[in-house]
Parts: structure tokens; sequence; C-alpha cells
């Protein structure tokens, strides 16, 4: 009878870690990393995942923009994140924003400029995965939070 209970208790556990690993959401992992600013922009380069070029390249860009606004870049003149660190509320509470924001590719007017460094990177699934050179307009980025309402003057 013990055996059947030890049985019966490791296929209960065993279809826990199924059925819960399986609802589980993985973040999404932003490979960014300061090359330069000056004057009010901010160059970084980015590892962007998609099936082909130019979905990687939009992945990557938007990555950018994700740190920026979320994280930060230490060594650079945005340190600490533009709108906050909780990413999930903040993109919540600005949906009509940030919708336009990325899904009308409204982060296209903010980028000066966007330059492929490594070639097109098959991997496993059919992803494939880019690096990119992307300069951004920090000055009119924050300029837009504020006058959106995303963030205060100041950064706050």
């Amino acid at each position: 009878m013990k055996k059947l209970d030890k049985i019966s208790s490791l296929v209960i556990a065993t279809l826990f870690l199924i059925t819960t690993g399986c609802s589980m959401k993985t973040l999404p992992s932003a490979e960014v990393n300061y090359l330069s600013g000056k004057e009010g922009t901010i160059t970084m380069r980015a590892i962007g995942i998609g099936t082909n070029q130019e979905d990687a390249i939009i992945d990557a860009e938007k990555n950018a923009f994700n740190v920026i606004f979320f994280r930060g870049l230490p060594e650079s003149e945005q340190k600490i994140a533009l709108i906050g660190t909780n990413e999930t509320e903040e993109k919540e509470k600005n949906k009509d924003y940030f919708n336009k924001f990325y899904k009308d590719k409204r982060y296209k007017t903010f980028v000066m400029s966007s330059i492929p460094t490594s070639d097109l990177t098959k991997h496993k699934g059919g992803k494939k995965s880019i690096a990119i050179d992307v300069k951004i307009n920090l000055v009119a980025l924050r300029k837009d939070l504020e006058q959106n309402n995303i963030i205060r003057k100041f950064g706050f």
C-alpha cells in the first residue's frame, strides 16, 4: 500500500509540474549594450530575434527601447529607467500609448539610424538573430513621453 501511495504522489507531482510548466510565461531577454551617447542621442548594440532579417531588426529596435524605458543603461546618459522598472504595470497603465508606439511603429520616428553589425544567424526552431547598432533621439523621446503624460518633466 505504501508503494502505491508513493507512486500516486509521484504521478500527481509530475502532472502538477507539467500543467504549471506549460502555462508559465518567460520574460523576453533584451541583449542591449551601450556604445556611445552625445548631444541628446544614445547609440546601443541590440540583438533581435525573428523569422527573417526584417523581423529580427524590428525586435532588436524594440529591445533597445524597452531597455531605455524599463531598465536603463549603465555608463550612459540614461543610467536609470526612463519610465519605471515595473514594465507590465506601466504598459498596462498606458496601453494606448504603447500600442501606437510599437504596433503602429511610431518608435521609428525616434530612431536616427539602425545599422546591422552582424549577419543573420540561424537558430533551432527556425528563428534567426541579428545584431544592430541603433541610434535613438533621447531628447525627442523624453519630450514625447512628457507630452503624453507617461513621465513628468525631469523624469519624475
